[in-house]
Parts: structure tokens; sequence; C-alpha cells
């Protein structure tokens, strides 16, 4: 998209940092993955890397890489978010949760979100993209999901944040 028409790429462009780049900026994917892979990849470097990559990059790296390159990265980085749960944790088998559904139907939503956490991975947060079709009926959205989260225990304190 053209810089002067789209905010993202405004926002993607005007975020990247030349010199956080620099150490990596002659490596094609593939050697960035391997990079990655490698022990000089480590917390320290990856956070100095992370405002020289674009969205692209990091999906051209992880398009190429298996799950277990994946995993390995992100093994590397410690990364525990807080909200209304905890997540990151050493030792912590966590996940988050992104449902959707082809007719924004709420319900439809709600229920690949279940499906998801019948999978069983641990600690789970439930991101919702608010989609325009019930942008009006936001709250009776999240009482739906608080509802559910009520019935089924996954929460001890169950609460709805849209995005």
């Amino acid at each position: 998209m053209p810089y002067e028409e789209d905010e993202v790429t405004r926002a993607i462009v005007d975020g990247h940092d030349a010199a956080a780049f620099a150490s990596v900026a002659s490596l094609t994917v593939g050697e960035l993955r391997d990079w990655l892979l490698s022990d000089a990849a480590t917390d320290e470097t990856l956070a100095a890397l992370a405002p020289g990559l674009t969205p692209e990059m990091v999906a051209a790296v992880a398009k190429i890489s298996r799950n277990q390159d994946l995993i390995a990265i992100a093994a590397k980085r410690r990364v525990v978010t807080r909200f209304r749960d905890t997540l990151g944790l050493p030792g912590r088998l966590s996940s988050r949760i992104q449902p959707n559904h082809p007719t924004d139907d709420p319900k439809g939503i709600l229920a690949s979100a279940i499906d998801g956490l019948l999978l069983g991975n641990g600690d789970a947060v439930i991101g919702i993209n608010r989609p325009p079709t019930i942008c009006g009926d936001a709250t009776s959205f999240c009482g739906l999901s608080t509802n559910c989260a009520r019935h089924w225990t996954y929460r001890r304190n169950p609460a709805c944040s849209l995005t």
C-alpha cells in the first residue's frame, strides 16, 4: 500500500529502527531464521533487534520455519504479560485464542473460542476483535462470553475486554 494512503504502512515505516536492523540487514530470510536459531540470538539481542524488524520480515521467517523452529526461537524471549491474567511465566503452558466466524455471529465466535479452550492449552487469553456487525451490541456480546466463562469455570473472575 502506498505510504501516503495507508495508516498501517505509515506506522510500520515510521516505527522501523534502521540502526536495530543493521545487524541483520545483509541476511536472507533463511539466514535470518538460522541466526534466530543460533546461540547468538539471546533475549537481549532479540529485544534490541525487534524494533528493526517489519511484520513482513517476521512473517517470511515464520513461513519457512518448522513448528520446532518457532518454538525454539520463541523460547529465547521471556515475555510476561499481565492484564487480568498473567501469561508467559517459565514452566507454564498458555495460549491466546483468536476466534472468528465467517458471518460474525457472536454465538459462532463463542463456539470457536470454546473449541480453542477444549484443546487444553493451559492458561488462555481469548482475543476477540469486535466485528462491525456487532459494534452496537458489544455489551450483550461481553455478557455472552462472560456467562460462558462462568458456566465453564475457566476463570474465577471472568471479564470482557473487546478490542
